[in-house]
């Protein structure tokens, strides 16, 4: 083959099918399996078959793919907190264990995605889909808190600094709970229903 036929399958000519959507599709299992510092461009090209210049062509370099996993990442979140996050005014502070489990949740399925989704000193943290989608995760999540606000939790608190609040904890739980910690000293977390109770405990009365 000549140098001139493999350059231009470096760059996905010959791929049969999306080829940048395979290389998000490598990276987020690569991540699944061993985390950011096991992730490099070449192994992500070997995994979809293609050159090692194939994923530099469609995102500059590791940082650049990493930040569009992160970003598709939120768009996946926001996605799978909807159904949290809606709910009846009746039942904002009442849905809120729900939304800590939700949240625990998403860590557990997406793993690979989680894991980067919120270190931005791997990511091209000034991207403006990144920034887009990281923003409107948080957004979601403030203005739920102030709904229950609205609804009488907590109506005296600074909205922000407590949806920082619910937002830390939530995470807190997720990361503690995904990295096998939190089991150790409270062993229920190991079940989503576990990490509901935690949520509880601060939300209720």
């Amino acid at each position: 083959m000549s140098s001139k036929k493999r350059d231009l399958r470096a760059v996905g000519v010959h791929f049969d099918g999306d080829l940048r959507r395979a290389l998000i599709d490598a990276a987020a299992a690569t991540l699944d399996e061993v985390g950011a510092e096991g992730l490099s461009l070449r192994e992500v090209a070997r995994r979809v078959g293609v050159s090692h210049a194939a994923p530099a062509h469609h995102f500059g370099d590791r940082a650049g793919l990493l930040t569009v996993v992160a970003t598709e990442g939120f768009e996946l979140f926001m996605i799978h907190m909807a159904g949290a996050l809606a709910t009846d005014p009746a039942e904002l502070v009442a849905q809120l264990p729900a939304i800590g489990r939700a949240y625990a949740e998403f860590a557990e399925r997406h793993p690979g995605h989680f894991g980067v989704m919120f270190r931005p000193a791997l990511l091209h943290a000034s991207d403006p889909d990144y920034l887009a989608a990281s923003t409107a995760a948080f957004e979601a999540m403030h203005q739920h808190i102030a709904r229950c606000q609205q609804a009488g939790w907590h109506p005296e608190a600074n909205t922000l600094a407590l949806a920082s609040a619910s937002w830390s904890l939530a995470h807190g739980i997720a990361v503690l709970r995904s990295q096998g910690s939190l089991g150790l000293h409270y062993p229920d977390a190991d079940a989503l229903t576990g990490v509901e109770a935690i949520v509880a405990t601060l939300t209720e009365g």
